[in-house]
């Protein structure tokens, strides 16, 4: 009898490690939960790679700002660009401060038409580079340059991955990009690990409390029945390129959290006072109107925290 139990004993431990199936075997289980982080995190990499390759695309078809380059010659093109662009930003120029510039090695990470880029080259920096997702940017700041006389090295390149190395730069500035990026956190990681120690960071990113957000949600949340829809999908799917993201100013403190000290502040847009041109996506006879009727001055004086824009500025 003892022998007998002891053999059913070992029937049963046998069994339960050695069933196939999920449901019997704890070692299948394990070995197919692994299988399955492995397809997870592999699935993860493909979404990612193919979500950036679709916002390559977006600014590769037309780069911010080319509806504001008119004119008949290249020159002519890219100044009626920075005319336009810092007419409607011209905050730009008081948070980059360009001079800050003069004798450091500055990085521009999404170069776009060039504008801040030339700017930054006007300055003297001691060596300017700049990297940008599309090719169409590249060519954009090299001819800008040229037409300039002015010299920077310029790659194509990917701020999750920035071709650097440790410590290369004093001053690494970013305006309205890092949030098109599907890795945001690791962009900014990469904008800390090129930094000197000392060096400083100036970015621009997307602020999700912002009078775009709202207005926004009204025309693709509440007008087209809707009213659920949440702000992180209305910003991926209708403000600029594919996954287009926005941040409180508790995100973005918590995102330059490895630096030394960081200040974020906000700042109303021209698209949250609807003035020009507020994006390649957006073209309407109701939009022309509401510009017509839009109270800006209520706008600057009541909702100025609500800007579109996330300004920060953070040292290593």
């Amino acid at each position: 009898m003892p022998h007998m139990a002891l053999e059913n004993d070992l029937r049963r431990v046998h069994a339960y490690h050695c069933v196939s199936g999920d449901t019997y075997s704890p070692l299948h289980r394990d070995h197919d939960t692994g299988i399955s982080m492995v397809a997870k995190q592999e699935e993860g990499v493909r979404a990612r790679d193919e979500l950036k390759a679709s916002v390559q695309e977006f600014w590769d078809a037309a780069s911010c700002g080319e509806v504001y380059a008119s004119g008949s010659t290249d020159r002519e093109r890219y100044e009626s660009h920075a005319r336009a662009r810092y007419s409607l930003e011209p905050y730009i120029a008081d948070f980059a401060m360009f001079a800050s510039g003069r004798g450091r090695d500055v990085l521009e990470v999404g170069v776009g038409m060039g504008a801040d880029h030339a700017e930054w080259a006007r300055n003297g920096p001691r060596t300017l580079t700049g990297v940008d997702l599309t090719p169409r940017a590249i060519d954009h700041t090299k001819t800008r340059l040229a037409i300039l006389n002015r010299a920077s090295r310029l790659l194509v390149g990917d701020a999750e991955n920035l071709p650097f190395p440790d410590e290369s730069f004093d001053l690494v500035y970013s305006w309205g990009v890092l949030h098109h990026s599907p890795d945001t956190a690791q962009a900014i990681r990469e904008v800390h690990r090129v930094l000197r120690p000392g060096g400083e960071a100036r970015i621009m990113i997307y602020h999700s409390r912002s009078i775009v957000g709202a207005l926004l949600w009204m025309r693709y949340g509440l007008l087209a029945g809707h009213p659920g829809l949440g702000l992180k999908k209305i910003y991926a799917e209708h403000l600029e390129s594919p996954g287009t993201k926005a941040y409180s100013v508790r995100d973005a403190r918590e995102l330059v959290a490895m630096f030394n000290r960081s200040r974020v502040t906000t700042q109303l847009s021209f698209g949250d006072l609807l003035m020009g041109e507020v994006g390649q996506r957006h073209r309407s006879a109701l939009l022309g109107l509401a510009r017509r009727l839009w109270p800006r001055w209520l706008i600057r004086r009541r909702f100025a925290n609500y800007g579109l824009m996330l300004l920060i500025e953070a040292v290593k």
